[in-house]
């Protein structure tokens, strides 16, 4: 994990674009986070990445292995949906390159392929506002 005071400027634009895009996306764009999500396939692997962009989250318990959420039940949207798309993994592999994320996406086009019927099957499985990490 790199620390953030060796990330370059354009390093942190980047991770504050990202900040606001995540935020813009998970509370106006609802249908794209949906398609993007049923996308998605994998688990995390608990590494912190993601609550380390920009800075440390002040809820994150770093002393646990692996690390949590020491607010789980409550965590807001934009923790809950990390990754929305591919996007997310760039920015968190700013941080964690040799640790990469256990979430990866479908190409949007192989996943278009599959044809409507599955693709508004696949939208349909994602509850935006039940999406979570595992508890364990």
């Amino acid at each position: 994990m790199r620390p953030t005071s060796s990330l370059t400027v354009r390093e942190r634009a980047t991770l504050g674009w990202g900040k606001v895009r995540r935020f813009y996306l998970a509370h106006f764009r609802r249908a794209y986070v949906r398609e993007s999500l049923a996308r998605r396939v994998g688990q995390c692997d608990r590494t912190g990445a993601c609550c380390r962009l920009m800075f440390t989250c002040p809820l994150l318990d770093t002393v646990s292995d692996p690390v949590r959420c020491r607010v789980h039940e409550v965590k807001p949207k934009v923790c809950r949906l990390f990754p929305i798309d591919e996007r997310d993994l760039r920015d968190r592999d700013i941080l964690s390159p040799d640790a990469p994320c256990g979430f990866t996406f479908v190409p949007r086009e192989e996943f278009l392929r599959r044809g409507s019927a599955a693709v508004h099957e696949a939208e349909t499985r994602v509850h935006i506002e039940t999406v979570d990490l595992p508890r364990s």
